[in-house]
């Protein structure tokens, strides 16, 4: 049709969505399109550097790829929006300085992306039809790797199974799934962010915001989601799992009104005789020695990284950790990771600071981390644990820390730990 632009279809075919009740109409209505024929890929969503979502495509490939086609392309963009996949790779790689390395995190992190989508998505057929030729999509199976896992247990688990040919690895998958090249503009421009970890905090929070306003519009029109995209939606707006600042805050409100610290006097000029006033005006002694109430508090952080501990658990222990630097200016956080000793020990000040790599791995000895609390003089442990411990409740009480808070994972024991502190199941 002459004059008809690829823009147009696109536009059309999102109208189409959302008078068909389909939530993807109403999600990448609310997202930038834009247009590239340098693009590698027919499709992808990408970061732009003021924190926005764009969604990049090929009019070329698009053009010669059918409605149907184009549909899946669409929700397989959408889920990776759905689970904030660029802006948790923007973490992973925000620190490293070793381009090698970068890339390798980056191309891993890419397939273990796609193949948690795809899962989700439960796509039926295996390959896509885009401009006449077949582009397989990748499938946890396609990896060696079992089904529903979160895409950070495939990460690690590309990580280790090629440990010693990631690079090799990485380039064999992309010549095989033409697809990975949606993520060629994941990290585009990256250099350029003054501070990608405040990137990914602005990704993050503007993908929160369009899935908020799409599910609005979206309920508004009386539709229904499927079940696996519901799912998603709750997680990707939903709170921490705990609130762990909510839980401290109640433990330690009574001990904050009634601590207090030094602070100076002001004097008051019409009462100046309650003060010893010297030659040049300025008071030598108050009878009154000022003070204020402090507010701030110790939190000691003990995370369990034996060998019985998955990833994902010890990743929920530092979002804990994020939870409370972003709730409380005058929190002092001090991080262990513990398996039989503390491996590391640290003080985030900032998100940007919190550590993502386990170490340890080994077996399971708490208390040098809960015998350090106590030596720290913290408010208040919370210990993040599968509860296959030594048994603490043998342990004098004199000798742990004032007060401990249990967060026990899935299917975690309480037996060694019931008498010592609050217990809270993730």
């Amino acid at each position: 049709m002459p004059g008809y632009t690829t823009d147009q279809r696109l536009k059309e075919l999102l109208a189409k969505y959302v008078l068909n009740y389909n939530y993807w109409g109403y999600l990448f209505s609310r997202v930038r399109r834009k247009p590239s024929n340098s693009l590698p890929s027919i499709m992808g969503v990408a970061p732009e550097m003021d924190g926005t979502i764009s969604l990049w495509y090929h009019p070329e490939l698009v053009d010669g790829t059918d409605d149907k086609n184009l549909s899946l392309i669409l929700e397989h963009e959408g889920m990776h929006l759905l689970n904030k996949h660029i802006a948790r790779l923007i973490r992973i790689i925000a620190d490293e300085t070793d381009i090698t390395k970068l890339h390798i995190k980056r191309d891993l992190w890419n397939l273990a992306s796609d193949a948690a989508s795809n899962n989700q998505a439960e796509f039926e057929q295996e390959d896509l039809i885009i401009n006449g030729e077949s582009w397989p999509l990748i499938f946890p199976k396609s990896l060696g790797l079992p089904d529903w896992k979160i895409t950070e247990w495939y990460y690690y688990e590309l990580l280790k199974k090629n440990k010693d040919s990631m690079e090799k690895f990485a380039e064999e998958m992309k010549k095989v799934f033409k697809m990975l090249e949606n993520h060629s503009v994941w990290t585009k421009g990256l250099n350029k962010a003054p501070d990608p970890n405040s990137l990914s905090r602005k990704i993050d929070s503007y993908i929160t915001d369009i899935i908020k306003e799409s599910v609005k519009s979206f309920s508004n029109d009386r539709g229904n989601l499927p079940a696996n995209i519901q799912e998603l939606i709750e997680q990707a707006l939903g709170a921490p799992k705990v609130p762990y600042y909510a839980i401290i805050k109640k433990l330690i409100k009574g001990s904050r009104l009634s601590k207090f610290k030094r602070s100076h006097t002001k004097v008051n000029r019409k009462r100046g005789y309650v003060f010893i006033i010297g030659d040049k005006g300025i008071p030598e002694i108050s009878p009154f020695p000022g003070r204020t109430r402090d507010f701030t508090f110790n939190v000691g952080i003990v995370i369990d990284t034996s060998g019985s501990m998955l990833i994902e658990w010890i990743a929920e222990g530092l979002s804990g950790v994020k939870n409370i630097l972003e709730k409380d200016r005058h929190c002092y956080v001090t991080v262990m990771q513990v398996d039989t000793v503390i491996e590391s020990e640290y003080q985030p000040k900032k998100i940007r600071d919190i550590k993502f790599e386990a170490k340890g791995r080994g077996g399971t000895t708490l208390f040098p981390g809960l015998k350090r609390c106590k030596e720290l003089g913290v408010d208040v442990c919370l210990a993040f644990t599968d509860g296959y411990c030594e048994n603490i409740n043998h342990i004098s009480r004199k000798l742990l820390p004032k007060k401990i808070i249990w967060i026990v994972t899935p299917g975690g024991s309480i037996n060694n730990i019931n008498k010592t502190g609050y217990i809270v199941k993730i």
